[in-house]
């Protein structure tokens, strides 16, 4: 059985998805109105993560939208913190076909003081890039102020990572 999740962070990267989860498939660029997209959900390295919130305003965020099977989905909890630093509900997303129910992570916490290590911003940013986001949105990611990785072995593998994706 298939199930559609709406990817809106460093999941935006298909080949960082598929790595993780094989059964992955895209099926298309969404967005989910009435949403901001932050970077502040505290990451468990200290840095901050992409997390969404609802408002009441005209705000909305774009992701991808990916089926994959319904079998590895508690691989892909367990990746994001499911039940710890994200819940998954249900959301419809919008998308050139029409409403489509998936399922995407919240944050259970925000802190506005945290800024994400600048190779986590790179992978957002490259996603973005890679699923043709409007440019404006493309500019907001861009825009978001980072720091570096005190973690210098953990900065050089992401940045490896991101580079194989750019090959």
């Amino acid at each position: 059985m298939k199930v559609y999740y709406f990817a809106y962070g460093s999941n935006l990267l298909f080949a960082r998805l598929h790595a993780r989860t094989p059964s992955i498939r895209k099926i298309g660029i969404g967005y989910l109105p009435h949403h901001r997209l932050s970077f502040d959900k505290p990451g468990r390295d200290g840095s901050g993560k992409c997390g969404i919130e609802a408002v009441d305003g005209e705000e909305f965020i774009f992701g991808v939208l990916y089926e994959m099977d319904r079998s590895e989905k508690p691989i892909l909890d367990e990746i994001e913190g499911s039940g710890h630093d994200y819940v998954d509900k249900p959301v419809v997303v919008n998308s050139g076909d029409g409403p489509v129910n998936a399922f995407t992570y919240y944050p259970t916490r925000l802190d506005q003081s945290l800024k994400p290590y600048d190779w986590y911003k790179a992978f957002v940013l490259q996603g973005a890039i890679e699923n043709e986001f409007p440019e404006h949105y493309v500019e907001y990611i861009r825009s978001v102020e980072s720091i570096a990785d005190p973690d210098q072995r953990r900065h050089d593998e992401n940045q490896a990572i991101l580079q194989s994706k750019r090959a």
